[in-house]
């Protein structure tokens, strides 16, 4: 079994962890960091766990399991990361350790850099960098709207002359934490737009893509759900292109990926609760084409692509404790 504790499990991503882990065939969770508030008392849904049990105040109560999950606020996990690196392995549901270049870091976050700890992490883009997370001790977790749209990307780099994304998220990307901004009762009649080609999830994708530098517009939308990611690529290609070459290139990147699914018209309900990544194409000319993907943002989006990540990490089977999970639907 795979011992693992959790860093934050009163928070979003933190709760989609303990459900996922709770059914994991291979994992026993052993630990909780405990916060302001008791886990059982807060999310009473979680009774039947005996969570209280497992909740620790003592960081070295960490020390001796296999993996430690960080689901923090981001900016929060440096703390913990310089007490577990080199003891367990980590993997970090926060932004902090997916920028490894110094200027991008901090042009985006506004913080700063700390090279020494960064170098120690592999970002968790799995359908790009499976071999790598593979022998990685440390894994950063993408974030959801940068794998949303890297998913879109990464079978067709090769052909983009220039590319618009469109991608609305629900509430929950929001955080737990309720804002004017991301509080549902205002979120749940309301579509708007923010940090419009500023957006910090672009780092991730310029860092993934660099030849995008100068064709790529993105425009973030805050949208009246709770869960899920839709993204629409608008991309015009280098060359003529047909639907058979590009469901070929689809074919060729994603045909031994578990969570990618090739559909001919996506719908954010087939995914939501699942950890799947459903994507179409629609072609408008020869030169001009659509790829539309759709995602949980907390799951595939976060702590489902994270889980994955642990899977390989360990040599286990990538869908493990995952395929299980199927999309809620209503």
């Amino acid at each position: 079994m795979i011992k693992v504790g959790i860093i934050g499990a009163n928070g979003f991503l933190g709760l989609e962890l303990l459900r996922i882990l709770s059914i994991h065939p291979k994992v026993s969770v052993q630990k909780i960091l405990k916060r302001e508030n008791d886990i059982d008392d807060e999310f009473t849904h979680l009774s039947s766990l005996n969570l209280s049990e497992l909740q620790t105040t003592n960081l070295g109560d960490f020390h001796n399991l296999d993996c430690v999950f960080l689901a923090l606020p981001h900016g929060s996990a440096e703390e913990y990361v310089n007490e577990l690196i080199g003891k367990v392995k980590i993997i970090d549901l926060s932004s902090d350790y997916r920028i490894s270049d110094a200027q991008s870091y901090e042009k985006y976050y506004k913080s700063s850099f700390d090279a020494n700890l960064q170098n120690n992490f592999t970002y968790g883009f799995i359908e790009s960098k499976l071999d790598d997370i593979k022998k990685s001790e440390n894994v950063a977790n993408p974030g959801c709207f940068a794998l949303a749209s890297q998913l879109a990307i990464l079978p067709f780099e090769s052909l983009i002359n220039n590319i618009s994304i469109t991608a609305i998220t629900g509430s929950s990307g929001g955080g737990k934490a309720p804002t004017s901004k991301n509080h549902h009762s205002i979120r749940s009649k309301d579509v708007f737009s923010y940090n419009v080609n500023q957006h910090r999830h672009l780092a991730e994708i310029y860092q993934s893509f660099p030849s995008l530098g100068d064709k790529l517009s993105f425009v973030p939308l805050s949208g009246p759900f709770t869960r899920g990611i839709y993204v629409t690529a608008h991309i015009q290609s280098k060359e003529n292109i047909n639907a058979d070459k590009l469901n070929e290139l689809l074919k060729n990147k994603y045909s031994n990926m578990p969570f990618v699914r090739v559909q001919s018209q996506n719908k954010l309900s087939n995914v939501v609760g699942s950890n799947y990544c459903d994507i179409s194409i629609s072609v408008k000319d020869n030169q001009n084409f659509v790829v539309e993907t759709c995602i949980d943002n907390l799951i595939k989006g976060a702590s489902g692509n994270a889980v994955e990540c642990m899977n390989l990490m360990f040599s286990e089977d990538q869908s493990l404790g995952l395929k299980e999970i199927l999309p809620l639907y209503l």
